[in-house]
């Protein structure tokens, strides 16, 4: 099916326009070709499923520092360390990049920031009472994620954004493809039912 989306449109240009228009077109359905299989990302499941006699350990996912009192408080309440102290707690924070210094594939920056973040959101919510570990993803949330999963069995993940649009797509995403319970909790008043 590939080999007749390439060869027909390129035989029917070269017998029709010419041997330029006709491997201008083959070159532009190779690139459609390309461009449409990267687009077709893996709808697997993410994760391992969670067992109920395993210690909680959670995964909880933002794109910003968690600094301010509320903020903090509301993950700290959504973490509810208070049932099982043994819970283990994983910051994840993707390093999100600029188109231009994507292009440059100039990740520095970004993984900084990241780091920036994540050193804020650690400190704060230690001195909640919330003991965290920290780790920086990829730029893709998802990715970020399902790359978190293959090496830190959680089993729950918290994603925690600002307003209810705020990577609803990649919610979305997360609530269909993760076998972990998974919630996701915005600081808007507006934070969706617990999703299991």
């Amino acid at each position: 099916m590939i080999l007749v989306l390439i060869i027909v449109p390129g035989a029917v240009a070269f017998a029709f326009a010419g041997p330029g228009i006709g491997m201008s077109v083959v070159g532009l359905s190779l690139v459609t070709l390309v461009v449409l299989a990267l687009r077709a990302a893996s709808r697997d499941p993410i994760g391992k499923s969670t067992h109920p006699e395993l210690d909680r350990r959670l995964l909880v996912v933002t794109t910003f520092a968690i600094e301010d009192a509320a903020t903090i408080q509301r993950v700290a309440d959504e973490i509810e360390l208070g049932i099982k102290p043994e819970s283990e707690v994983r910051i994840l924070t993707p390093a999100t990049n600029t188109f231009l210094n994507r292009w440059a594939t100039d990740l520095k920056a970004s993984r900084e920031r990241a780091q920036t973040n994540l050193v804020i959101s650690v400190a704060s919510l230690t001195l909640a009472g919330v003991d965290a570990t920290a780790q920086v993803g990829d730029e893709d949330l998802v990715q970020a994620v399902e790359d978190q999963l293959a090496t830190f069995d959680a089993t729950e993940v918290i994603l925690v954004t600002r307003t209810a649009g705020d990577n609803s797509a990649a919610a979305e995403d997360l609530k269909e493809r993760l076998r972990p319970v998974f919630r996701h909790v915005t600081l808007d008043g507006r934070s969706p039912a617990r999703i299991a």
